[in-house]
């Protein structure tokens, strides 16, 4: 099995364009999963952006 890449809120926030609160609210919906890292902080599979689309008002 290979390793997936993991980013931080921030990292994914910035590939997608998008401010890091609102990962951080998908990430709370359940609308991207999780993955928790050491020290308890919490990730996001790299591949799962491809998939999300951020909701404009």
């Amino acid at each position: 099995m290979t390793d997936q890449e993991v980013l931080l809120p921030a990292e994914a926030a910035q590939r997608l364009g998008v401010a890091t609160r609102v990962v951080v609210r998908a990430m709370n919906e359940r609308r991207l999963p999780r993955v928790k890292l050491e020290g308890g902080t919490l990730g996001i599979p790299a591949d799962s952006l491809n998939s999300f689309h951020v909701h404009t008002a």
